[in-house]
Order: C-alpha cells, then structure tokens, then sequence
C-alpha cells in the first residue's frame, strides 16, 4: 500500500507535525475497510443522541408526570428511557464491533506495509540502524497504534458529538445555567493543552528509550556466547538497567501527568455541579413563570454535567492512549520515509541472452558520504565463462567488488557494463531483482533459517518450491544430497542460523541454492573461509562444478581456486597493482609472490589433507 510522504523528519527520523495531521496520514491505511469504519461512524449520532435524550425525560418525569401525579405518563416515560437506554447500548456496542474490527484490519495491512517496505531497504540503511530498533517500531509501536484504532481516536468522535448534543441540548432549555455551568470550561481547556503536549513529548521519549532498549537486548541475545566466554553477564545486565531506568523514567513521569489530569477533570466536574447548584438553587424559590427554573430543570442540568463531563475524563485518558499512537506513527513514518530499491522493473529483461561478459573501468566507490573511497580507478575486463580470481590483504576492496555487482551497494563511480546482447547495460541500471537473476553471491557468513532444506535451497521461490526434484539435483550437483538425505531428507530442519549443521555443511546448502538458480556471473566471497577441512574435499568438488560453463569472480578463495582462475587481480589499498595468470604473478616476485608466501604455499604443501587456509586479509 502505497504510504504518502509528506512530512518533515525530526531526530531519529521522526517526521514532525501536530496530531491530526499524523492521524490524516494514517488514514489511507485505514481506506481500504472504511465500510466497518463508516458503519461505525454512522452510530455516532443515534449514541450522542440518546444520550442528551435521557435527561430530557427525567425532566419530563419529574416536572409533568410527578407534578401532576400522571402515573401512566410516568410509566410511558419510564418506558422511553428503557427504550433510549437499548437503543444506545446497542448502537455503541455496533459501533465497537465496527470500528474494533475495522483498526484491526488496518493494523494488518500496516504490518505488512512495514515489513515489505523494511525488506527492500538499501544495505547502507541496515548499516545505520539497529535491528532491535527495527523490532520496536513493528512490534511495540504497532500494537501502540492498534490499542488507539480499537478504543481511542475513532471513539473520540463519539465523545465530541455526545458533548456537543449535551451542550446544545444545555443551551436549548437554559442557556444562564449552561454559562454558569461552564464557566471553566477556559481552565479546563489551558489543562488539557498543557497536559496534551507534555504526554505527547512523554510518550515520544518513552518510544525511543525502549527501541534502544530493545535493539541492545537483541544485540546482547545474539552475542551470549561471548558474554558467557568473557564473563560479561553482570556487565551486560547493569547496561540493560541503565536503559531500563531511562525507559522508566519518562513511563512515571507520563503516569503522573495522565493521572493528573485525570483527577483534575474529576475536580472541574464537581466545581461545575457545584457552581450549578449554588446559582441556580435560589431560583427555585421563586415563581416558575418568572425564573423559568424547575425541579426537573436541575436534574436534568446535573445529568448533563456528569455526561458531559464523563466523555472529556475519558478523553484525557484516551489522550494519553492518542499520544502514544502518534509518538509511534512517527517513528513509523520515519521508517516509510526511507528510500527503498527500485526492486522491479517494466518491459523486457535487458540481459536477456547474457553470457556473462563484464568490463570495468575506472570504477570508484567509498560507503560513506564523504568519506575515503575505498575502490580508487579500478580497471578490469571478465570474458564470458572466464574465472578471475581478487586477492589483497584486509581492508584492499575486495569485498565491495562483490557488493557493487549485485547492486547490495549503489553509488559507484565510473563504468561496470555488462556485455549483453543488446549492447553494454550499466549495473546501476538494471533494478535489483533482474539483475540478481543472472548474478549471484556466494558469502562466507553463510545464513540458513529455521526451517527445512527445502525452503533453504529455495527461499521460497516460485517454481522452485514446487519442484523437490529440482531441489535435489542442486544438492547432487554440490554434493550435499548425503548428509541431507542421513538427516531426514529435504525436510530435515537446519534449525536458527544452521545450528544443526557443521559449517561445512552450512556451506554447501548456499552453494546448492547458487546451483539451483544456475547464475550467467557467480561471485565466491571468501565462500570456504570458515570450512572444516574434513569438508574441504567436498566443497572444493562442489565449486569446480558451479564454476563450469559460466564467468566467475573469485575473491581471496582457496588456493586450488585460486590457481584454476585464467586471471587474478591483486588489491593493494583499493588499487588493482597486479593482473595476471598464477605462474606469470609468482615469477614477478611482487605483491601476490608475497601473499602466496605468507598463506598459500603452506595450502599447496599441505595439499593432500584438504586443509588449505585462506588468503591472509580475506
């Protein structure tokens, strides 16, 4: 759903404006089920009704009925309270229904809207913000808004018309009394302003304290095997307090001005009635001709007042309820105001017949604004179904050759074409889900979900999913299928982030997820890094056979891989400061002789047990 981004953004990315103006731009969400919402609303007036019709009728018992001593009018008014009674209970609980059901719904349709809009925000986004704090805004902050759409601000229009039926009802049969009654109706307005935007300012605060509270406990759960190696626990639990006495803070503060507030309309309430019968009471001493003011004139004023005022206290208890609803719309909106990719494209696939050319020149490229690049004028060419390897040391580049590819990061400088039938296509050009069909990334930190090898292989992917067949050649292809098949088949649950499996394992789940895909350009970051050697034969089989019949990249990779490449690019401080085949680099005696010394000469030598150590910097 389609979220209109009109607002400025404060700190943390909190748009600023007033509260109905979050509240209108909310409500394109809440469009698409506005016929429970208009039911709803079409109750207002038959509750705001019924409720000013009822102290009339207690007026017309006790000055007509009683006065006159007409028993069967009494009981024919008796009736049409009972009457007056059903009919806005049953249109209160139908409005409930309604509108519960109706932000509910909406409620729905937002989730979704923040996590489809979450997935497809850029990796500089990721790199910024905390997932804890990612958790709070569509956990917490959610149900911050669904406790509002349920019992709070569509409710308050009912309110505002029970009060305004009230107030004209008041003005109709007395208008002194209703001045006299409201004569501090100003105080109670300066009150609710004051305590309006205090709770609003509360509750924002409230917000950001528990997101960072949140995001620090995420951070902590992932890391508790460190914690526990390092006997950090009582360290990270003090830092959990410290939070926490932030988040508390600001939650007794909003419970002091909420329950202030409360009580003040409590006090206003029996002011009013107060001033009401002070002023009033001489009154009925006189003739009723003359001062117009009867018994049941004053029961039905008192009447008035305690409604009038039920529906205001409610408010301010639903104002606190408001306010936390719009500190979370903010930072809602401060997270659909991110850019997302451009994921999907119109017309024909531009690499459609692609056979995996590539030609870079002077490629330049830093994560950060401003920053120091970290690729500097890189110049290279990838021939269709060539392998070309990229060695360096830590912090050279490598990695962020990979990234540029897959469109993970935007914002290079210079030209990478893909050679594609139709002429060169610039990689910045073609929108991320075209281009990642045809060119995929195999990483070191390989990442499984919780759930079977079949859904592992295939994420899920049309077509994919649907063909176990498919699925199975793809293990096959990277030898994977026998340990799959010991575990159970593809059913077998890898459990959170391969648990169950050995890191070898987990490995070559994410080369058969490669394989099933058949990618035109494949790009091996570092993708046997963390391998057990007694693996190592497997995934080193699996790779000589995703690398036939399509080009490669290969960055800082085994040295058998390494030396299988038709050319390597050496990295010095994101410069390209040697190219060439393995032989022709080693003869040179210069930056990758070195490397070779350092790390893959002791690989070669120790060849026949598979246990062949990375490239140092990988």
């Amino acid at each position: 759903m389609a979220d209109p981004k009109t607002r400025s953004k404060g700190q943390d990315g909190a748009p600023q404006g007033s509260t109905w103006a979050a509240l209108r731009r909310f409500w394109p969400y809440a469009q698409a089920h506005k016929r429970w919402l208009w039911l709803g609303l079409w109750m207002i007036p038959v509750v705001a009704a019924m409720s000013a019709l009822r102290p009339l009728l207690v007026k017309g018992a006790v000055d007509t009925d009683i006065a006159h001593g007409d028993l069967l009018g009494l009981r024919v008014t008796g009736m049409l309270f009972l009457g007056a009674v059903m009919a806005e209970f049953l249109a209160f609980a139908v409005q409930n229904y309604a509108l519960s059901r109706a932000g509910h719904a909406t409620i729905t349709d937002l989730r979704r809207s923040i996590f489809g809009h979450v997935l497809r925000l850029p990796a500089r986004f990721y790199d910024k913000t905390p997932i804890g704090n990612l958790l709070a805004r569509s956990t917490s902050d959610i149900e911050a808004l669904s406790e509002t759409l349920a019992f709070g601000v569509f409710t308050i229009l009912t309110d505002v018309a029970v009060i305004v039926s009230i107030l004209v009802a008041m003005f109709v049969l007395d208008w002194r009394l209703t001045l006299v009654s409201l004569a501090a109706a100003p105080l109670l307005w300066v009150i609710v302003v004051h305590f309006s935007a205090r709770l609003r300012a509360l509750q924002l605060e409230i917000r950001r304290a528990q997101s960072v509270q949140s995001g620090y406990l995420a951070e902590q759960l992932a890391g508790v095997t460190v914690l526990q190696l390092f006997g950090r626990e009582r360290a990270a639990v003090q830092e959990f307090e410290r939070l926490g006495d932030r988040f508390l803070r600001a939650v007794k503060t909003a419970n002091w001005y909420d329950a202030g507030l409360y009580s003040v309309m409590d006090g206003v309430s029996a002011m009013c009635v107060a001033l009401l019968i002070y002023f009033a009471a001489p009154y009925l001493f006189e003739d009723v001709a003359r001062s117009g003011v009867t018994l049941g004139l004053m029961f039905a004023f008192i009447d008035y007042l305690q409604r009038v005022f039920i529906p205001i206290r409610e408010f301010s208890a639903k104002l606190a309820t408001i306010q936390r609803a719009v500190a979370s719309l903010e930072r809602i909106y401060g997270l659909l105001d991110e850019q997302p990719e451009a994921r999907l494209g119109a017309g024909a696939d531009p690499l459609q017949g692609w056979t995996g050319g590539l030609q870079v020149r002077d490629l330049r490229f830093g994560y950060r604004e401003g920053a120091a690049d970290v690729l500097k004028g890189i110049d290279f060419d990838i021939a269709p179904g060539e392998v070309v390897a990229v060695v360096g040391r830590t912090g050279s580049g490598k990695t962020s050759l990979g990234r540029i590819l897959t469109r993970t990061y935007d914002g290079y400088r210079g030209s990478v074409a893909l050679q594609a039938p139709a002429g060169a296509v610039q990689v910045r050009d073609v929108v991320p889900d075209c281009l990642r069909g045809h060119v995929l990334m195999v990483q070191q930190d390989v990442f499984l979900f919780n759930d079977d090898v079949a859904f592992n292989v295939s994420l899920g992917e049309a077509g994919l999913a649907d063909d176990p067949a498919r699925i199975e050649a793809a293990l096959r292809t990277v030898q994977a299928w026998d340990f799959v098949q010991e575990r159970g088949g593809l059913s077998f649950v890898v459990g959170e982030r391969g648990r169950n499996l050995s890191a070898g394992e987990a490995q070559l789940l994410a080369f058969a997820r490669v394989a099933a895909r058949q990618p035109t350009l494949l790009i091996l970051d570092e993708a046997t890094a963390s391998v057990d050697s007694m693996t190592e034969h497997k995934v080193q089989a699996a790779i000589e056979r995703l690398l036939r019949g399509r080009s490669v990249l290969v960055i800082a990779h085994r040295l058998s891989t390494v030396r299988r490449a038709d050319k390597i690019l050496v990295l010095q401080d994101g410069v390209i400061v040697e190219q060439g085949p393995h032989e022709a680099l080693l003869a040179r005696g210069g930056v990758y002789a070195e490397l070779y010394r350092m790390g893959f000469k002791e690989a070669e030598n120790d060849g026949n047990s598979g246990a062949q150590p990375p490239v140092p910097g990988a």
